[in-house]
């Protein structure tokens, strides 16, 4: 029997988030059991290591750190890259998305440029992720310095806001629920295709990558779905976005109905030249519930200006 082209995505979509230093190991921890991804730790507490629940660790001992910290480029610690590149092999070798997890410390940036390296030499997709206060804990000097290290291996990085248990609304961080809608998005059946190459061709446009998952239902769910898709704690400048990609995730008939209302209303708030890549996925919830996830690149952060590159 032959298989969709959907389905054969599904198999082929491999999606891989690493964890740098202990305090990412709280996003790790609350991984969405429903989602088939991989997880992969760096840290510097082995008995912390030894209880978190991921798929690979690899932990780095004093004489390592110091390595690593007096070291004055990647080239100064291909060693440490080799041991890296040996503990990860397997996953680099099928992994087609990934997501590194790091604060902007020396150390870690230096750990960061090693594991999106790697997968660039797999030919994978590969994104920084910066939670906004260590941002500007940081200063804006040392912010920027690290962005461009960064910005040598990767043409995108993803602004991560606070992480606060009071507001996980399914148990799990709210990153995580960004990362399950890009999954479904490049999963699920769907009427009109988009896989990880559209996503690729959306990330590549470069500068600040913004991912929203909105949802709607009732009369107002078109609306609905796609502001709380745009709601940041951030004020979100979206003029000089350079691409979009917005999948419309629903029952059959009101998905590939209200793909025409979505798409436009977000094409009148970004850049008449971006490139818009769109889907419609589909679902078996609720006929009355509205999906839309959304990934902008060269999104602006007015707040955050001085701080990024």
């Amino acid at each position: 029997m032959k298989q969709s082209k959907k389905n054969s995505d599904m198999q082929n979509l491999k999606i891989m988030v690493i964890g740098i230093g202990d305090e990412t190991f709280k996003i790790l921890e609350t991984k969405p059991y429903n989602l088939d991804l991989r997880t992969l730790a760096i840290g510097y507490d082995k008995e912390r290591l030894k209880f978190l629940k991921t798929e690979k660790k690899f932990y780095v001992n004093n004489a390592l750190k110091n390595k690593i910290d007096f070291s004055g480029n990647t080239q100064d610690i291909s060693k440490v890259a080799s041991k890296i590149k040996e503990e990860f092999s397997s996953f680099f070798s099928i992994a087609n998305i990934v997501f590194v997890l790091t604060d902007l410390s020396s150390t870690n940036i230096k750990l960061a440029s090693i594991l999106l390296k790697l997968a660039n030499d797999n030919n994978a997709i590969s994104i920084p992720v910066i939670k906004a206060n260590d941002v500007i804990s940081a200063g804006k000097d040392t912010s920027k310095e690290k962005f461009l290290e960064l910005k040598k291996y990767s043409n995108s990085y993803i602004i991560r806001e606070d992480e606060q248990k009071s507001i996980f609304s399914r148990g799990y961080s709210p990153f995580w629920e960004k990362i399950e809608g890009l999954y479904l998005s490049l999963a699920l059946p769907s009427l009109v295709n988009i896989d990880f190459a559209d996503f690729r061709t959306v990330i590549n446009k470069g500068g600040a990558c913004y991912i929203g998952v909105g949802e709607g239902k009732g009369d107002q769910k078109t609306i609905n779905s796609y502001e709380r898709a745009l709601k940041s704690k951030f004020d979100l400048e979206l003029e000089d976005v350079k691409g979009a990609l917005i999948n419309i995730i629903g029952n059959k008939d009101l998905a590939l109905k209200e793909s025409t209302n979505v798409t436009g209303h977000i094409e009148e708030r970004i850049h008449k030249s971006a490139e818009i890549i769109w889907g419609v996925s589909l679902t078996d919830t609720s006929p009355d519930i509205l999906k839309v996830v959304i990934v902008l690149t060269g999104v602006a952060y007015p707040e955050l200006e001085d701080y990024l590159p």
